[in-house]
């Protein structure tokens, strides 16, 4: 009984360990767990001997990259869950990355599969994973720049990255001057021009692309403070220097400070000079312009002085019924009031109306509007935001009806709060409107005594808040470093972090990704972090959500230790 039982034993172990063998063959031809990163290794998950394996799938916010273990020419890719086809792509070129792009469900199962030329296939069965990944495609390096304190935000190095419509080209504007033109598939450069030569703090401003994606449109901040007009070849179409009407000085510079372009391709551009101190008041000089395609001036605003406070953003609606902006100052203004609210008719430069927001006294004696005022495309809504921490909702629309300007609804975000007797508040700097979300970004913490710093971070200090129009609280996030101008689609809020004053945390540098579609709290419509070594300074996103472009200054900390370079890093 002894052996027969041994023969059991043993042929129940040979049954095991087949059945060890096969799962084990199984797994590695085709399946692939998911994974928090995005990133799914495929170790010759191959179902076909013929075929060149996947090395890799990558899934980004709008597709997938498919990497091979060899280049091979690649007639399509075919992508289905549960047998049913998801999307297919024909390729028909030689290869050994390929993009598909699909929407994709977290945590489903794909099968994806290449077919050759030559007839043969590959395929690979992975789970999507939790959230996308971000990855480095490349890098364009810029020039060197004399990194800033990482004590000052005013003092950071700075630039501008825009992508054109159509997704074929990235415009980089440079610290000292230089406007570059990237094709965005290649990372390969089409031209270069240095527009400001040899001025110091001489910078690029602004730069927007015509919705057809054929012309770009630049600003400088420089003795000139010059808007050019150029063709993708790089040919100069036309310009013009606001310095004749705001004046000019090495030390204070005028400049093109916002660029906006309505869908008939009329130019909207908010001119400003800080002037410094002239008397006991800090001085600033704006205009608003329009001009046509062409360059000719349609309007300016006003017609026949300048503003005794400054104009540092404009919005405009994509029909250009309406053009919208803020002034700022950092004293009371004498004439043209700071932390006022300006609604124009688009077309002819004429006001509709505008609304003089009053100061948070005792520790306020003026209001600043900086890089905030918005207006729905619809031209329904204006929102806008003052440095003190309070933001504001205003029906454009009603307005107009009824010729009383008004304010719909205001929320106290992160105004002065005193703290150990010293009053600190939150820098408002940002306001976007993406689809139905209202979104306002508060940058660092400041003490109102200038001879105190504060004491620690206010509450909301470098955060981002997102309302609905009436008013209602949807989701809040603590950035945890500086937030410089977002970049957005219909879907994305891409932000780019910088330096955080109080705290010193090093580690938060980067673009943080929002997907504003998704329901829930912060955190859930949190998708993506890449980190970099130094300030991450302007951020754009695709209009198809496939790149993003963030521009990494270098910044100097109080040992001279440099973090960081300045470079653009391309991410999918």
């Amino acid at each position: 009984m002894k052996w027969k039982l041994l023969i059991a034993l043993l042929i129940l172990a040979l049954m095991t360990a087949g059945c060890a063998e096969k799962n084990q063959e199984s797994g590695s031809s085709g399946s692939a767990q998911a994974s928090g990163s995005g990133i799914q290794d495929t170790q010759e998950r191959s179902n076909s001997e013929s075929g060149v394996p996947i090395d890799s799938v990558v899934f980004s916010r709008t597709g997938a990259l498919l990497t091979l273990k060899d280049e091979v020419e690649i007639l399509e890719i075919r992508i289905s869950s549960d047998n049913n086809p998801v999307a297919s792509l024909g390729i028909e070129k030689t290869e050994a990355q390929v993009f598909v792009a699909f929407d994709w469900n977290p945590e489903t199962r794909y099968k994806f599969e290449v077919i050759t030329g030559s007839g043969t296939s590959s395929a690979l069965e992975v789970y999507a994973p939790e959230k996308p990944a971000l990855k480095e495609e490349y890098t364009i390096e810029l020039e060197d720049v004399t990194p800033g304190p990482i004590e000052k935000t005013s003092t950071n190095i700075k630039g501008v990255t825009k992508f054109s419509p159509d997704n074929s080209y990235l415009a980089i504007g440079t610290h000292g001057g230089a406007l570059k033109l990237i094709e965005v598939a290649t990372g390969e450069k089409v031209w270069e021009k240095q527009l400001v030569k040899g001025i110091s703090d001489a910078r690029i401003a602004d730069i927007e692309f015509s919705e057809d994606s054929k012309r770009l449109i630049v600003g400088e901040e420089s003795p000139d403070a010059y808007i050019y007009c150029f063709d993708l070849n790089g040919t100069e179409l036309w310009k013009f220097g606001a310095s004749e009407d705001l004046g000019s000085d090495l030390k204070y510079m005028p400049a093109m400070k916002k660029i906006k372009i309505d869908s008939n391709g009329n130019i909207y551009v908010a001119a400003s000079r800080a002037c410094g101190y002239i008397g006991e008041k800090y001085k600033y000089l704006g205009r608003v312009y329009s001009f046509d395609p062409e360059g000719n001036m349609r309007w300016k605003f006003p017609e026949t002085e300048l503003m005794d406070s400054g104009v540092t953003w404009i919005d405009s609606t994509p029909d250009g019924e309406y053009a919208a902006f803020g002034t700022t100052c950092f004293t009371k203004a004498d004439k043209w009031q700071d932390g006022t609210v300006h609604v124009l008719n688009g077309n002819t430069g004429e006001e509709h109306w505008s609304y003089k927001i009053p100061p948070i006294e005792p520790f306020f004696d003026y209001s600043a509007i900086w890089y905030s005022t918005q207006i729905t495309p619809d031209g329904e809504q204006v929102i806008t935001m003052t440095s003190d921490g309070r933001a504001f909702l205003f029906n454009n629309s009603r307005i107009i009806e009824t010729g009383v300007p008004e304010i719909t609804w205001q929320q106290n975000i992160s105004t002065p709060i005193v703290v150990s007797g010293v009053p600190i508040y939150g820098s408002a700097n940002y306001a976007y409107i993406v689809n139905d979300t209202l979104i306002f970004s508060i940058g660092s913490t400041f003490s109102k005594d200038k001879n105190k710093d504060a004491p620690f971070e206010h509450p909301n200090g470098n955060s981002l808040f997102a309302y609905d129009y009436d008013g209602n609280l949807l989701w809040k996030w603590r950035l945890d470093g500086y937030a410089g101008e977002c970049a957005r689609n219909d879907r994305y809020l891409v932000i780019p972090i910088a330096q955080n004053l109080v705290t010193e945390d090093r580690s938060v540098h980067g673009v943080y990704v929002f997907d504003v579609s998704k329901s829930g709290g912060a955190s859930s419509r949190l998708s993506q972090i890449y980190g970099t070594e130094g300030i991450t300074v302007s951020v754009d996103i695709s209009s198809d959500g496939r790149y993003i472009a963030a521009l990494e200054a270098p910044a100097r900390l109080d040992d001279g230790t440099v973090l960081g370079e300045y470079r653009v890093h391309i991410l999918t």
